[in-house]
């Protein structure tokens, strides 16, 4: 019997030399491979220094305080005296005791010979990495410590152009471009050195560089990890080219909205203004925080009839465009006559939701147009100087003069046009002025010709009718100026309008020439996303979405690149106006005029809480699912007159489940568990769990399944009750030479008994309560002796609470028929074909808890 304390013990179940120390570094208790390692036996190292030192820090630092401030549970390189007086180079991880190592030290030690299971570790992740990301665009990229390229996958050799074989071994920072290349082996020492972190866990926007040469930017998501003692990085890429060009294509149209010489007004469905540029402000005079949440009224003159007003309306709440000259009044009093171009903006339901105003001031036009109607003289001498295409029709409407614009718009000579009826210059299907029916003028008719080399040509017309003394018709004259481009540009500022506030990501634009740089537009995107109303994000400006998390740093970029003319990238902490937190991903990019002098800067928001708490949830899912791995035996348990085999197949990332067996000096324990929760507190508490019971088991050889069941409930009860968890457990020992099967039950399904020529299972039960549900509980220990072919089968609830999709139980009876079935197969045969018995049942569908089987064969 091993009568050492309980702490050799539990050094003694690890498999790497294992250390004790105090708060000061000194020897408490070392297992028999630390003793191998240092040459020293624990009575000669005990109550002394530990004869070693961590590898980084200062060379005059005190190696007490040397441990004390190394990096915790990282694998670091350490020097070891042993006794013989020789230096040997370790990796150790570093566990602090109690709150700030108060406690004190536990240090656990791997000879540096021991790398040839890192090397296959290595493998290992290569190949899963290969199957998990061979397919995706996304490139990935792992590399050692001093920057070496050691796999490459097929969405990055795409990314970067290069073949994988090409980059294997070769620095990574072949991939960057200047400066970034030059720094590179430069922050990577710095991090070995010092564990600061300025990229690694953080996912941003940097450049790559292609093998042509070619510079592009990318998304950057850096993750560590450890295999047996050696630190490797893994780099995830994602091409951001795309995303870039999209992002500058709507600057660019939010900008040419903003500087044009039209002035756009933006109003609401009942006509209150919420948006004007900087034209309309000075086409009008008022400012924009004047006209903002006013009406148009505001700029009537008293001279336009009210019957215009009325049709106006008419047409824009019915869906229709409406198209006019309107007489207004400027601030200063100063009547000018506008052209008005009004059109309604609809969401994605079709309702009509704002209103789309383009002014153009026409005053002169007017004047020159009272001008031109004074005499046929003059009316032929501008015909000669000005571009706009002059015409006279006849009363049928055929043309008896054109002038020679008509060249530069239809690509039509005069006489090639004199003669023809001006229906038949129109494109096919195209409506344009019909003054022939209507006798009456027209103003700026918009009409649609056919030009010489088949494009179509949108023309502003404008005519009236001349009568003799009579009364009768004598012919019409009149003028069309040419607004192709114009009009294409008004149809691209819709559909730039539109975009604007179709998009899902927040919009803002501010100016830059005004002090404080105030924001000038909003879009519905960013009130929807912050809770405050368009208007309040224009009055009050961004540092609204400001609270006591955001991180001064960003905000200090965000001056330094406004007050710079600089962009700018920055992922901060914003609050909604309900004072909710959210993750605020921003990035702001300048607006240069023709010039290059910045007026306006555009910054794009999007809200990625969500993103980052999944990123989170997914990491601590991936962590809890390696410990749940680790935890299992990897192959079957195979001793004399007995044979033990196991799986477990998890429903998620995270199983509850826990099975094990292993060897005693008396004969073969085995134990299954189910425990509560699917989290990465539930898998810490399993590998309490598995630690215990194994140390316990083998503490002595007289222990019973029933005591070891006690003991562990007593020693974990209170770290259960703190996790709010609760743990169900079968616990038992078979003794091979007597062929006795101890066993004592915690709350857990009854294992199914099948004797060699029985025909059903017997249940194998006990009196005893889960773990973690009070303290001192007694457990019922049973025995029975087993014959060469019986079998046993152990399961969690996973097995018989699966569901078909009429929502029928698996059940135990199905459970004992199948396992029955299968009873002469090997126990490694009889798990995969239970399991598949399983998943049949369900129709293949996933399972909804997860399953653990256990196979005990007597031979």
């Amino acid at each position: 019997m091993d009568d050492r304390p309980l702490s050799h013990l539990l050094l003694d179940v690890t498999s790497d030399a294992a250390c004790l120390m105090d708060a000061n570094g000194r020897v408490l208790a070392m297992n028999r491979r630390a003793e191998a390692l240092t040459g020293y036996s624990e009575d000669e190292l005990a109550g002394r220094p530990f004869p070693g030192r961590p590898r980084i820090g200062g060379a005059g630092v005190e190696p007490s305080f040397a441990w004390r401030l190394a990096p915790a549970r990282q694998w670091i390189d350490v020097s070891l005296r042993r006794k013989d007086e020789t230096e040997v180079v370790a990796t150790a991880a570093i566990y602090r005791l109690g709150k700030g190592g108060a406690a004190g030290l536990l240090l656990k030690l791997r000879p540096e010979d021991a790398s040839s299971t890192g090397d296959a570790a290595l493998e290992d992740i290569k190949v899963k990495l290969d199957a998990i990301f061979s397919g995706m665009a996304d490139g990935l990229v792992l590399i050692d410590e001093s920057g070496r390229i050691l796999w490459f996958s097929a969405g990055a050799e795409k990314l970067f152009g290069y073949a994988a074989e090409e980059v294997l071994g070769a620095n990574v920072k072949r991939l960057m471009p200047s400066p970034y290349r030059e720094a590179h082996d430069g922050y990577l020492d710095a991090y070995r050195r010092t564990g600061v972190r300025k990229i690694i866990g953080i996912g941003r926007e940097v450049s790559g560089q292609r093998k042509d040469g070619s510079v592009f930017p990318m998304y950057l998501s850096i993750g560590e990890i450890w295999l047996e003692g050696r630190r490797y990085f893994v780099g995830v890429t994602h091409d951001l080219t795309r995303a870039k060009s999209v992002e500058g294509r709507l600057w660019m149209l939010s900008a040419a909205v903003e500087q044009s010489p039209v002035g756009v007004l933006i109003s609401d469905k009942s006509g209150v203004i919420q948006y004007v540029n900087g034209a309309f402000s000075r086409l009008t005079g008022y400012e924009e925080a004047e006209l903002l949440g006013k009406t148009p009224r505001m700029l009537k003159s008293g001279h336009t009839p009210k019957a215009q007003y009325e049709r106006l309306w008419e047409t824009i709440q019915s869906g229709g465009e409406w198209r006019g000259e309107l007489q207004d009044r400027r601030k200063n009093g100063e009547l000018y006559w506008a052209y008005d171009i009004i059109t309604p903006l609809r969401n994605d339901t079709g309702e009509i939701v704002h209103f789309l105003a383009l002014q153009q001031d026409v005053t002169e036009q007017r004047r020159d147009k009272e001008a031109l109607a004074q005499s046929e003289e003059r009316f032929r001498k501008v015909a000669q100087m000005v571009g706009e295409w002059l015409w006279e029709q006849d009363a049928e409407g055929r043309y008896v003069y054109s002038s020679d614009a008509v060249r530069d718009i239809l690509g039509l000579a005069p006489e090639e046009v004199i003669g023809k009826g001006y229906l038949g210059l129109f494109d096919a299907g195209a409506v344009g002025a019909t003054q022939a029916s209507t006798r009456q003028p027209f103003s700026r008719v918009v009409n649609c010709y056919r030009h010489r080399d088949g494009r179509r040509i949108f023309t502003e017309s404008t005519g009236a009718p001349l009568f003799d003394e009579s009364g009768r018709l004598i012919k019409w004259r009149g003028v069309d100026r040419d607004i192709t481009d114009r009009k294409n540009f008004e149809d691209a500022l819709r559909v730039r309008n539109r975009a604007m506030a179709a998009v899902s990501v927040g919009i803002v634009i501010c100016d830059a020439r005004r002090p404080g740089n105030p924001n000038i537009y909003v879009n519905p995107a960013l009130a929807h996303m912050t809770g405050y109303s368009e208007a309040e994000l224009l009055e009050g400006g961004m540092q609204m979405l400001q609270g006591p998390g955001t991180a001064q740093a960003a905000l200090e970029r965000i001056r330094h690149a406004l007050a710079a003319g600089e962009g700018c990238e920055v992922t901060l902490l914003n609050y909604r106006k309900n004072g909710e937190a959210f993750w605020n991903e921003l990035s702001i990019s300048p607006v240069p005029d023709e010039n290059g002098v910045i007026t306006h800067f555009i910054g794009v928001q999007t809200d990625v809480t969500e993103k980052r708490r999944a990123d989170e949830n997914r990491r601590n899912l991936e962590i809890a699912k390696e410990i749940q791995l680790s935890l299992l035996p990897g192959e079957p348990l195979r001793r004399p007159g007995v044979v033990v085999a196991g799986v477990c197949a998890p429903a998620t990332h995270v199983g509850g489940d826990y099975f094990d067996y292993f060897e005693n000096a008396e004969g073969v324990d085995i134990v299954i568990a189910d425990v509560s929760g699917h989290n990465v507190g539930a898998a810490l508490i399993m590998t309490e769990v598995r630690s215990m019971v194994r140390a316990r088991a083998r503490q002595s050889a007289v222990v019973h399944p029933a005591r070891v069941l006690h003991d562990l409930n007593d020693l974990i009860y209170d770290d259960l009750t703190r996790a709010d968890l609760f743990i169900t457990m079968f616990c038992c020992r078979f003794e091979p030479q007597t062929r006795v099967l101890k066993f004592a039950n915690g709350g857990h399904n009854p294992p199914l008994l099948l004797r060699a020529e029985a025909v059903v299972c017997a249940e194998l039960d006990g009196d005893g309560m889960v773990l973690g549900a009070k303290r001192r509980v007694d457990y019922e220990e049973r025995a029975l002796s087993l014959h060469p072919g019986d079998r046993v089968l152990l399961y969690t609830d996973g097995v018989t609470e699966a569901q078909s999709p009429t929502g029928e139980f698996f059940g135990v009876s199905r459970l004992c028929e199948r396992f029955r079935a299968h009873r002469h197969q090997t126990p490694e045969a009889i798990l995969p074909a239970l399991l598949g018995e399983v998943r049949r049942f369900c129709a293949d569908a996933p399972l909804t808890d997860d399953v653990a089987i256990v196979v005990l064969e007597i031979r």
